[in-house]
Parts: C-alpha cells; structure tokens; sequence
C-alpha cells in the first residue's frame, strides 16, 4: 500500500505512549515470542530420549527404520506447517497466527502422550509438526518486525538460543524419567510452556509493518511508540515502512523476480545447508547415537545432557558474535571446526555396521568431545544465523512468503536427513555417516563465502533496497546504505 492511500486509524484503547516508554518492551516481546523456539526444540528433541523406551511397547524394537519414521513424521508435518504459516501470518496478522501455533502445540503434545498405539502416535506426531513448522516461519518474523536494527539479530537470534534451551530441557527430561520409562510423560509435558506461551502472546502487540499494510496507521504508530526510543525514530520508520508498501501482498511468482533472486538464493542455501550439516538430526538421534557408539543406556542420555548444554551456551555465544563480526563472517570462522570435529569422530567410528565395543574408554572420550565440539562450532554459528537471516533478507511484499520458502526448504531437508541418518547409521556405520557430514560441512562453508550477503546493522528496508538496486549479495560484501 503506497504512502498516499495509507487509511488512518484511531488506535483502540488509551492514547499512544510516548516514544521510548519502555526500554526493556522489545525484550521482553522477543523473550515471549521465543517460548515458540523452546517448544520447537522440546517436541523435536524429546523423541530421542522417548525412543528409547517407546520402541518395546510399540513394537518397533527391531525396525530401526520405523523407529526414524516416528522420529521424522514430525518434520514431515513442520513442511506443511512452515508452508501454511506465512500466507496465513500475511493475512491474519503475525500475532494471532503465532498464538494459533500455540494451541496447535498444546493439543497435540498431550495427543502424543496419550496415544494408544502407534497409528495415533504416528499421527499426532505429524500434526504435532504443523506447530514446529508454523513456530519457525512466524516466531522469526514477528521478533524482528519488532525488533530495533541495532539489536534486531540478538533478539530475533533468541529465537534460536529458546530452541536449545528446549533441546536441553527435553535431555534432562529424558535423564530423569528414564529409569522410570515414562515416555508418555517425557513426551506430553511440552503442553505445559505451550500453554505459557499462548497466555504470553495474548499481552504483545501485533507487528507494526503488518499494521501499516492493512492501513492502520494510527495503531501501527502506536506500538512503535512503545518500541523506539524517540518519536524522531518512530517518524522515520514509519516513512521507511510507508516506503516498501504496495497495494497488496506479492505473489510467490514475484518472489521468484530477477531482483528478489539473490535473496532466494541466499535464504535457500543457508536452509538446505543448515538441515544437511547434521545439527538437527544428530540431535534427535543423539542417544541411539551414543549407544551405537558403545555408551550405555545411561550413559547415552547423559552425554545428550552435555550435548544440550554445549549447544545452549555456543548458541548464547554466537548470539553475542553475530552483530559484531556479522552473519557471514560467524559461518565462515565456525565451520571449520565442525568439519575436524566431524572427521576425528569419522576415523575414530566403524565404517560398517560392526561393533560399538571396539572403541575403548579412552576412544569414547575423544568421541564425545568431539561432538560437543561439532555441537560448539556448527551449533554457535551456521544454526544461530539461519532463522535470523530468513527473517531479515526477504522484501515486505512477500516477507512471509520468502521465510515460508526458506522454512520449506529447511523442514524437507530436515524431514529427508532425520529419516535416512539413523538407518545409515546402523546399517552403514556411524563413522561413515559422519564422514559424509564432514563433506557437507565443507560445502557449506563455501557457500557462505561466496553467496551470502551481510545485513549487519541494516534496517529492514535498507536490504530491500539492496535488492532492488542490485547491491544485495556479491560474495559476502556488505549491502550499501541508502
């Protein structure tokens, strides 16, 4: 919508705050939005301590194969979710969408916890998926339509800080329930922060660029009121906001636009390259991982609790990283030591489906710390910058249909590595597997170098207009201001 047919509108309720009324707002809206990420990472990481347990019961202690369907039926449902969720944020608003998503994850983890066989546990895990897709496509987005340029990659990168904070507490749930093999709890306790999360959401405003799209101009005003520290800044954004909007939402075929292309390159590469790295497979698969290795029940839930806080703290770490080196830079100095973490544990591992007792006491050591150093190196820089850099890179005009793509790509590539990796695993060998991780590690880090922009310190609309002047991406050099 151009700047002349914008429809003022008087804000319901009291008057508008004035500007900078409350310094911590934007905080503590991307710590709210962001129960979303500690539930994406709950209800896809639980299911690996759960497996362990779940597989007599439901009958799946031989089929390793199911056992991974179980797994990834979940992504399965996150492809679908992620692919609904922006076209559905685009016209409903980003907050209703997202409180939508909450419920969907309150539902459907107690379904899974209740599930009497494994048909309806199948079932509730897929749609369990439409929750975790929809939180990734929306969280991101409406964290950083909030979110002031100059900490809009901390806080948006909070999205994915919550999302080890779940992984982590999914781990020492399954630490703690596990001698007494309580699946059906391990796996229906997320309905507890999801309900949080939605009674959160209901106190947050709407995102004032969506406000503005539809015309409600007085509205939008008002909460950036709430989130600016001066009305100097809530004029200018306005204006910048006013000068990105069309009449209506692009189309998908826009997004493919000679001019949107470099975008779509970017998003897609660092989507596909996150998911095929291993990170989030390794993560559901991190106990059997370690039993196939030679650690024992225990042990294996364990070393996952290690894996979960090595994960939280390099994920806090790259936060703090990305808006001082930028978003390429923290993937090209990272992944380097993902890649030789990756290749110890490769030569170190079986390259057949041989025996895990080989690997003495020692060898388990060196093992373990080399995952937790490819949870350090991989996990503190290509995962923290993935939904970061979706959120940020897209036009406004089809913002949510460009973070759906890149989620799309993100949850297929997920869905298609969690299904494969842990049959692989104990049909091929564990030291293969991570061998083949190591090449993918290394493509990946070519990649970056060559294909992705910086938007480090950028407005919003400062890297659309990249876009549209052709400065966006050349090998990783920065876009030009305005």
């Amino acid at each position: 919508m151009s700047a002349r047919t914008v429809r003022a509108e008087a804000p319901t309720g009291s008057a508008a705050p004035p500007a900078g009324h409350s310094r911590g707002f934007t905080l503590l809206i991307a710590l709210s939005a962001s129960v979303g990420g500690l539930l994406y990472g709950y209800d896809t990481g639980i299911i690996g301590s759960a497996l362990l347990h779940l597989k007599g019961p439901m009958g799946i202690a031989d089929d390793t194969f199911v056992q991974s369907a179980v797994t990834a039926i979940t992504l399965l449902g996150a492809i679908l979710g992620a692919l609904l969720t922006g076209p559905v944020s685009d016209r409903m608003g980003r907050r209703p969408t997202t409180m939508l998503v909450a419920v969907l994850f309150i539902v459907f983890a107690v379904g899974c916890g209740v599930a009497p066989d494994l048909t309806v546990l199948l079932v509730m895990r897929f749609l369990l998926g439409l929750a975790v897709g929809g939180a990734s496509q929306i969280v991101p987005v409406y964290i950083a339509e909030l979110a002031p340029p100059a900490v809009r990659g901390a806080q948006t990168s909070l999205f994915q800080v919550m999302i080890c904070v779940g992984t982590l507490l999914a781990y020492l749930s399954g630490h703690v329930l596990g001698p007494s093999h309580a699946w059906r709890w391990m796996l229906a306790l997320a309905a507890v922060p999801a309900l949080l999360f939605l009674i959160g959401m209901a106190f947050l405003p709407e995102s004032p660029r969506w406000l503005l799209s539809r015309g409600r101009e007085a509205q939008a005003r008002a909460v950036l009121a709430r989130v600016r520290s001066s009305a100097d800044e809530v004029d200018t954004e306005m204006d910048d906001i006013r000068g990105t909007l069309h009449t209506e939402q692009g189309s998908w075929r826009e997004l493919f636009q000679p001019a949107v292309r470099p975008a779509v390159v970017a998003g897609v590469g660092v989507a596909l390259f996150s998911q095929i790295t291993g990170i989030s497979a390794i993560i559901y698969y991190a106990p059997s991982l370690l039993e196939l290795s030679g650690f024992g029940e225990s042990a294996s839930t364990l070393g996952s609790v290690g894996v979960g806080v090595v994960l939280t703290v390099f994920t806090v770490l790259g936060i703090y990283l990305v808006e001082r080196w930028g978003r390429r830079k923290l993937v090209v100095i990272g992944l380097p030591g993902a890649v030789v973490a990756l290749a110890v544990m490769a030569l170190m591992l079986p390259w057949s489906s041989g025996s895990p007792e080989v690997l003495g006491g020692g060898g388990q050591t060196v093992v373990i710390t080399c995952l937790l150093a490819y949870f350090a190196f991989n996990g503190g820089s290509l995962s923290v910058v993935a939904w970061l850099y979706f959120a940020e890179i897209f036009p406004l005009r089809v913002r949510g249909k460009g973070t759906s793509l890149t989620a799309l790509v993100l949850w297929i590539t997920n869905f298609l590595v969690t299904l494969l990796l842990y049959f692989a695993a104990d049909r091929l060998g564990v030291g293969l597997v991570f061998g083949v991780l190591a090449l993918f590690n290394v493509l990946a880090w070519v990649f970056a170098l060559r294909r992705m922009a910086e938007t480090k310190g950028r407005t919003l609309e400062e890297i659309e207009t990249s876009l549209l002047d052709g400065t966006f991406a050349a090998h990783g050099r920065p876009v030009r201001t305005r």
